[in-house]
């Protein structure tokens, strides 16, 4: 699957092509520092007679995993399909000043 990672100052965001999918067909996570994306691309059967002379279209489970370049905010994500494209905003995960912790002694 052809993939675009593009991190800014607040979000990571994740562009696939994955043609001829429905959104319900992809199960997405966050695990670790890395996007998880699954699905199924079914085969469209218009008709059951005649023979292929080409099939070069990949059907059947496919996942990939795209290592993430910053620590992100699963519970905020957003994954939109639309034109055969699989959008993904992940917001990254900001964490407060670092804090000293004194040592008693």
């Amino acid at each position: 699957l052809p993939a675009e990672v593009r991190e800014s100052d607040d979000r990571v965001e994740v562009r696939l092509e994955v043609p001829g999918m429905e959104a319900a067909d992809f199960d997405i996570a966050v695990l670790g520092n890395a996007l998880h994306v699954r699905g199924v691309k079914r085969v469209e059967t218009e008709s059951v007679q005649g023979r292929y002379h080409v099939l070069e279209c990949a059907y059947g489970e496919f996942e990939r995993v795209i290592p993430l370049p910053a620590e992100v905010d699963e519970a905020r994500a957003q994954a939109r399909y639309r034109r055969g494209v699989l959008h993904l905003r992940l917001p990254k995960l900001h964490r407060g000043p670092q804090v000293r912790i004194p040592v008693e002694g």
